[in-house]
């Protein structure tokens, strides 16, 4: 574990001790927090220089608390971008938490290869767009305005970590796809805050304190936002068959949540496993890609593989 982790661990050990409101407070600030912007690598430049880019105006979810709406309710630029034939069948991408849309450089790369259109965005606080925080709220919004714009249900929805549970639940509340899929997803929004408790150092007698702690400071306006973003309590259309890809390894997303999600699913979804990628090599793996490629030419099948990429 990095020196700076486990001093903010002890960080918040001690301050849960003494201070218990406080150690939240801080806590659900941090839980919020974005951070700098991922760069675009260089593996995904040539890319992410491609693309068509139109700038989407939208107004921010993220509440502080009293503070009110931030940007004084003003509104930030989200940068969107395609790829491929503007009249070719469209695949939505939506990447992950501390990511951007460039991550899925290598799929886009395929997808176009396969005659099919691309569209993306870098979420609020993500990537090139304004904005200093990213709730799933937002996603949702994002995602609906994008798919309004489309003149047919997209070809394909991929998502990726927390992109998962965003578009995962866009698509539970109606926005259309014919295929939907989903790498090292998230099940629900309360195993995010979990697993911060458990990572953060913060006891796990304070994680229900925590849980409300954070919904109060980032979303007093939306109290079911917990019930809401739970993808085994509201899952995707039995209509839309599922790809869920894991890698066994995942050390930020563990592998069971896409198996709980696939057996949530299990009359429309497919399970494939991989050893040795982990959260974000999983994106550019050969197989995996193949995999993905397949899942749009394929009717609906369920089962489950595993995949162990060659040595490197």
């Amino acid at each position: 574990m990095p020196q700076t982790q486990r001093a903010a661990r002890a960080m918040f050990r001690t301050l849960a001790r003494v201070a218990p409101p406080a150690a939240l407070a801080l806590g659900a600030a941090t839980y919020w927090r974005v951070g700098a912007p991922a760069p675009v690598r260089p593996a995904d430049q040539a890319v992410h220089d491609a693309a068509r880019r139109t700038p989407l105006e939208h107004r921010p979810t993220f509440r502080r608390g009293r503070d009110g709406r931030l940007g004084v309710g003003g509104t930030i630029t989200v940068a969107t971008y395609a790829w491929g034939d503007p009249g070719a069948p469209a695949v939505l991408l939506v990447h992950g938490w501390r990511s951007r849309a460039s991550a899925f450089g290598r799929i886009i790369e395929d997808l176009t290869g396969a005659g099919l259109r691309v569209v993306a965005y870098d979420a609020p606080g993500h990537g090139a767009s304004g904005g200093q925080r990213r709730t799933g709220l937002d996603d949702l919004t994002v995602i609906r305005r994008l798919s309004d714009a489309e003149n047919a249900p997209w070809a394909d929805v991929v998502g990726h970590s927390l992109g998962v549970l965003a578009a995962g639940i866009a698509l539970h509340e109606g926005v259309e796809t014919e295929r939907f899929t989903a790498v090292a997803g998230l099940t629900s929004f309360r195993v995010a805050t979990d697993g911060f408790v458990r990572g953060s150092g913060i006891p796990w007698a304070l994680r229900d304190g925590f849980a409300t702690t954070v919904q109060r400071y980032g979303l007093p306006d939306h109290p079911d936002v917990y019930e809401r973003f739970d993808l085994l309590a509201h899952p995707v259309p039995a209509s839309v068959p599922t790809l869920w890809l894991h890698d066994d390894g995942d050390r930020v997303n563990p592998h069971h949540l896409s198996v709980q999600l696939h057996e949530a699913h299990a009359d429309s979804s497919e399970l494939f496993t991989t050893t040795g990628l982990g959260h974000n090599k999983i994106l550019g793996d050969r197989a995996v890609r193949s995999r993905i490629l397949d899942h749009l030419a394929a009717p609906a099948r369920t089962g489950s593989g595993t995949h162990r990429p060659p040595a490197r």
